[in-house]
């Protein structure tokens, strides 16, 4: 595990620690008389001094052997063996039983209960060892006290002689196995007790201990008397007469049927989970408080162009450049200190060229309720942006055009003959369109060489102050460059508004009618070119 996963299980192992030594001391106080005669006090400091070993022994500052130590001093104090064998099963089962509460969420919870488990079955293997001296030691006392001391034993302890045959197990192999003592002594253990298919290769490796070479942690499966199919791990190694002659082996073994299979579903939900992650069309991936990547996807090794898990370890700053980095870890920022998840746009330098990404970024707590990482889920949406801006543009473009057609369609200026140019004028005249008209009608005169500009306001809705302004300075305007304005249209109601509003009309002629005004244009024009 790396550092952070270890630091999350612990921390998660920690704060169950109560809870923890309350549910041991609990049964302890039933399961083993000398515990339960000794006093609360002393059952729970007992039951406290094993779970602070254990945590560590996981934490690296202890080793496994203090752990048995603790174990053992039980018998020291009087316990009899198989009481101290349940204990080391009690505080097994419970913390077994906190451990797994912590799989679904706490970040490396699964390496942390493989863990978990191998210190109890070192714990246990070590209580077998001293037990074993033990038995050893007193051997000329019988070999009836013998088995008693290997029958309190938790593990399986199988001796078998030199031409495969058993010579003696204990209750806990009674148990395994399914089949009585005095009914497997003398059996051939191989095609009783073992699956055929293993025979040849545990034949060798009983040749190789027998030879002087033990063996240490080593799986195989055993048959059952009922049929079923177990596994055990064993410590094997030889037994020698008085002269030093191999006769036996013997094993001590536990049953690691359960283990395996809890073992298996975790590395099987592990990899459905990261097959999931890695053929998503997203990136995830998790950093650190520190801002240290401790997990990305395929997508997200891919996107980079990076060897898998290269990113691992390392920094936003390790491979991007100081705007982007910043970017990232202020939304990062942003995320912890909100406590949920913040959604957000962040653009990222790619192998192939600067992509945006909509980014949902969450924390990710401890069982304590502290937040120790962020996880980031990303979306590429740079096809979705540049379709965006290619609408808003052509839009753009859209509305310009309309602008435009909407301007000529208010302002039209018409030439309808040499030196003469008509601007019909329909609705409501605003202080935009005024200057509009102003304009146009300016450079209809320019463009036109137009010596006469007709106005007609025949279809203007009402003539107001802002409209008769407008008017003269068009007037004026076009009178700079040499032409005439004559207004036509000019109904009793327009009249008597720009008589009411004072409007000097001076330089402006008015007609009654559009064709009043044409003809007079016309005939003005033609006279000057008479003239000429």
């Amino acid at each position: 595990m790396s550092d952070r996963t270890e630091s999350a299980y612990l921390t998660f192992l920690s704060s169950q620690e109560r809870e923890l030594c309350a549910a041991i001391s609990t049964d302890v106080a039933t399961e083993i008389p000398f515990l339960g005669k000794a006093g609360a006090a002393e059952a729970t400091a007992w039951v406290e001094g094993v779970v602070a070993g254990v945590i560590r022994v996981l934490a690296g500052e202890a080793e496994t052997e203090t752990l048995v130590v603790h174990f053992v001093d039980l018998a020291g104090r009087g316990a009899a063996a198989e009481e101290v064998v349940r204990a080391v099963t009690v505080c097994r089962r419970h913390a077994l039983r906190v451990s797994l509460r912590a799989l679904p969420e706490v970040s490396g919870a699964a390496e942390g209960t493989l863990r978990l488990s191998a210190c109890f079955d070192a714990a246990a293997e070590g209580v077998g060892r001293h037990y074993a001296k033990v038995a050893e030691a007193r051997c000329r006392d019988g070999a009836a006290r013998f088995r008693s001391l290997v029958g309190a034993i938790g593990n399986v302890i199988v001796i078998i002689d030199e031409d495969g045959r058993i010579s003696d197990w204990n209750g806990e192999a009674e148990r395994v196995y399914g089949c009585p003592r005095d009914e497997a002594i003398g059996k051939d253990y191989f095609e009783m007790f073992l699956p055929p298919e293993v025979h040849a290769s545990i034949r060798a490796d009983m040749r190789k201990v027998l030879a002087g070479e033990p063996t240490r942690r080593y799986e195989n499966p055993i048959l059952s008397r009922d049929g079923a199919i177990r596994i055990v791990e064993w410590n094997v190694d030889r037994v020698v007469d008085g002269e030093g002659r191999p006769v036996a082996i013997v094993g001590s073994g536990y049953d690691v049927t359960e283990h395996r299979q809890i073992r298996e579903r975790l590395e099987r939900s592990q990899a459905e989970i990261q097959a999931i992650l890695d053929n998503a069309p997203i990136v995830v991936f998790v950093k650190d408080l520190e801002g240290r990547f401790t997990f990305v996807n395929r997508q997200f090794d891919e996107l980079f162009n990076f060897d898998r898990g290269w990113v691992v370890g390392k920094l936003d700053a390790d491979f991007l450049p100081p705007e982007a980095v910043k970017q990232n870890r202020d939304n990062d920022k942003d995320a912890l200190a909100a406590g949920r998840p913040l959604v957000s746009e962040e653009i990222i330098p790619t192998k192939d060229g600067v992509h945006v990404y909509l980014v949902s970024k969450f924390p990710l707590f401890d069982d304590g309720g502290a937040a120790y990482a962020v996880c980031g889920v990303s979306l590429d949406i740079t096809a979705r942006k540049r379709a965006e801006e290619e609408r808003a543009e052509l839009a753009q473009k859209i509305i310009d055009a309309q602008h435009a057609a909407l301007r000529a369609l208010s302002t039209p200026l018409l030439p309808i003959a040499n030196g003469v140019v008509l601007m019909p004028l329909v609705g409501a005249i605003d202080a935009a369109r005024a200057c509009l008209v102003l304009e146009t009608l300016l450079d209809g005169v320019g463009a036109h060489r137009a010596e006469v500009a007709i106005l007609d306001i025949t279809g203007l809705r009402e003539v107001d102050a802002e409209v008769a302004s407008g008017l003269v300075q068009a007037a004026q305007a076009a009178a700079l460059l040499g032409a005439e304005v004559v207004l036509t249209g000019v109904r009793p109601a327009a009249a008597r508004a720009l008589i009411e509003l004072g409007v000097d009309m001076r330089g402006i002629k008015t007609l009654g009618s559009l064709q009043q005004g044409v003809t007079h244009a016309i005939m003005r024009s033609r006279g000057r070119a008479l003239s000429r």
